[in-house]
């Protein structure tokens, strides 16, 4: 699957356009996840969490659910580029399972590197992992 269009689009996007295109990700993992390069996947989420962020408004609910559902279900403590997106991804929209699911992954002995980066994401949003503008308030 070509990821790339995500990468290309406009900075800012309405809210309707993003949840759109969110579905549509969520879509394509769901029905080719063995067929799907993760890293690329994460890069696509990544692209529109940002966008997301950008907007002040708390992603839907339900698609928020989705990803994180998806964001937790591939995490790997292996792949620091997948873990470096997905830390992201989790601060931008708040993703509660999946932080938690990153808590669980330091039990799991990663690299120096991965580590690092899951503790400075604990530390950065514990106590305010559902609210992304937490530090804006």
């Amino acid at each position: 699957m070509d990821f790339s269009k995500f990468d290309e689009l406009p900075d800012s996007l309405s809210k309707d356009t993003l949840e759109k295109y969110f579905n549509q990700i969520v879509d394509i993992y769901e029905s080719a996840k063995d067929n799907v390069n993760y890293i690329e996947l994460l890069e696509a989420i990544y692209q529109l969490s940002e966008r997301q962020w950008h907007t002040y408004k708390i992603l839907d609910d339900k698609i928020k659910h989705k990803i994180d559902t998806l964001i937790k279900n591939i995490l790997d403590v292996n792949s620091y580029d997948l873990i470096d997106n997905a830390t992201s991804i989790i601060a931008y929209l708040g993703l509660p399972e999946s932080f938690k699911a990153l808590q669980e992954m330091i039990k799991e002995n990663p690299s120096e590197e991965v580590r690092e980066l899951i503790e400075e994401t604990i530390e950065e949003l514990e106590g305010n992992v559902e609210n992304p503008y937490s530090g804006l308030e």
